[in-house]
């Protein structure tokens, strides 16, 4: 039991680097698109082979493709690869999915939320990077409360947190879900770290 929580915690935590990986690939080319291409083919086979086999992942993970889906955030050659194999390798499977539609129904909308709110804090970011004085009056508590809460996506980890405090999901899967966004986060600092080191030269 140990072993499948740490297996699922590891797999969690590779997906998120190589989804960051990709993404930052494409967004301000600090990486290889060619190993990104690459990178999405196993990431993509890892992630199906999660929602054949574990059905907390497969609510979890075709609701964050439904939300980027719906939002418009799938906009790289790499990600197409991912969800293609993501989404046609559980097709073949579909008579053992199990899929619980009010969690999914949950997430899916904390999903949207996050990436709708995403936009809207960064947009407010780079306002007052550019012009600070035009923002001053617009920088309340609860604007840089909600800033704070959307640039660290915090909707559908506190999804998944009410729906492990009601039993509906194992602790794992928040420690997992946790797992894979500090990975995400390792990636795009690492990646950030590179592109300021490059204009610096």
């Amino acid at each position: 039991m140990l072993e499948d929580a740490l297996l699922i915690i590891l797999s969690y935590g590779l997906l998120g680097a190589g989804i960051k990986y990709i993404d930052q690939a494409y967004d301000i080319g600090v990486f290889d698109k060619g190993i990104a291409n690459m990178i999405a083919i196993p990431s993509g086979i890892l992630m199906a082979y999660l929602i054949i086999f574990d059905s907390t992942s497969a609510i979890i993970f075709l609701a964050i493709i439904l939300a980027l889906s719906i939002t418009q955030k799938i906009d790289a050659p790499a990600f197409y690869i991912g969800t293609a194999l993501v989404i046609s390798i559980p097709v073949l499977f579909r008579d053992i999915l199990q899929i619980e539609w009010a969690p999914f129904g949950i997430l899916i909308f904390s999903g949207i939320l996050d990436e709708i709110g995403n936009d809207w804090a960064d947009k407010r970011l780079n306002k007052r990077l550019v012009n600070h004085k035009s923002m001053k009056n617009n920088n309340g508590f609860l604007n840089k409360l909600g800033e704070k809460f959307f640039l660290n996506r915090f909707a559908m980890k506190l999804s998944i947190l009410v729906l492990v405090v009601f039993s509906v999901f194992s602790w794992i899967y928040l420690a997992a879900f946790l797992f894979f966004d500090f990975m995400y986060i390792v990636v795009e600092r690492y990646s950030f770290h590179i592109k300021i080191y490059s204009i610096s030269r």
